[in-house]
């Protein structure tokens, strides 16, 4: 395939490059790349460079609607700021782009010599961290995808959509963010898609907690603009990436991967009695648990796993009779953070 200015490609695809090009301001000459199921990811080539596409669609597009184009004089202008300690918070409805840009500023700022922070607030449809949980890393090298980068960080939400858990993902963030705060003066940080009803009112309450320097509109969003453009921020809009909107079963495949990445195959065993339960974020205790559930439907509740305070982890629940046995990778925990999510013969199910 002879590339054009910008060439999109949708994956599960894997793309043989042969010649100069860059993705997302990471310079991927000569590499082979891979393009994860359902992620559309703008290449974008010199003249002569060649694609070979494995798997997949691929299709030309305007480089002045897709691709880093559109995004870099406003990226510029952000990083221009980095003298000092910048938060730069990302909004926008599903599938405009946030994690696409989020990916462009840290490798932007990569190339001018900084290490950012990323912080991924969505909990539906994340990259640094499983569903119902917010992620963090730093980001030393530039990527291709956040899904590459192991977090560092965690704070466990249980829930895989903000609707009714509004303060405690609030919360959450405003947790990470202090956690983080020393290992970067740059961080970006990255919102789920709820914007409808009452999702302006919310991300304006994010906001205030989170204090950015700069929050970025993704597509043209009338409640947001109204809901953010005034307070102690610049506010700015950006062109939304205009990408296909995923399907129900790429959504679900999506998350049923990054749940099982982040699980592990180990088993663990404590004594349920002197196991230390959180739910909603706050503590509890077996039998509240139990009745919670149902002692019969507890199993296979996905959990994430703590020390000394810490979420360091995340497992399933295999079984409990006296002793909790766990599915993990984690082999040292002393809490057990709930989710009203379970995880049964490779599907997903949402107890309440």
């Amino acid at each position: 395939m002879q590339a054009g200015k910008v060439t999109m490609v949708r994956g599960p695809a894997t793309v043989r490059l042969g010649g100069a090009c860059t993705l997302l301001g990471m310079d991927v000459s000569g590499m082979t790349v891979q393009v994860r199921n359902g992620r559309e990811l703008p290449f974008e080539p010199s003249p002569g460079c060649t694609l070979a596409l494995e798997g997949g669609d691929a299709w030309d597009a305007d480089p002045l609607t897709t691709g880093t184009a559109m995004w870099a004089g406003l990226v510029e202008r952000i990083l221009g700021m980095s003298g000092r300690r910048l938060a730069v918070m990302l909004v926008g409805a599903t599938d405009t782009g946030k994690s696409t840009l989020s990916t462009y500023i840290a490798n932007a700022a990569i190339g001018r010599g900084l290490a950012p922070c990323v912080i991924d607030g969505d909990i539906g449809q994340g990259d640094l961290a499983p569903p119902a949980a917010i992620g963090a890393a730093l980001v030393r090298d530039q990527v291709v995808d956040l899904r590459d980068v192991a977090a560092g960080y965690y704070e466990f939400v249980g829930s895989v959509t903000p609707a009714g858990s509004e303060r405690l993902v609030v919360c959450s963030m405003k947790s990470m963010l202090a956690r983080t705060r020393r290992i970067s003066r740059l961080h970006i940080i990255n919102t789920d898609g709820y914007v409808a009803d009452g999702g302006a009112a919310y991300k304006r309450m994010l906001a205030r907690a989170l204090a950015p320097t700069v929050i970025v509109c993704l597509g043209r969003n009338e409640g947001l603009t109204f809901a953010l453009a005034r307070g102690r921020w610049l506010f700015l809009h950006a062109r939304s990436s205009g990408q296909t909107a995923k399907t129900r079963s790429e959504r679900a495949g999506r998350r049923m991967d990054q749940f099982m990445r982040h699980v592990g195959g180990g088993l663990a065993a404590m004594d349920a009695s002197k196991t230390r339960f959180v739910y909603r974020g706050r503590p509890t205790s077996l039998p509240i648990a139990a009745r919670l559930f149902a002692r019969a439907s507890i199993e296979g509740t996905f959990v994430g796993l703590g020390l000394r305070g810490i979420v360091t982890g995340f497992g399933v629940i295999e079984s409990l009779d006296g002793e909790i046995q766990i599915r993990t990778g984690v082999k040292d925990f002393d809490a057990v953070y709930l989710s009203n999510i379970a995880l049964k013969g490779g599907a997903e199910e949402r107890r309440y």
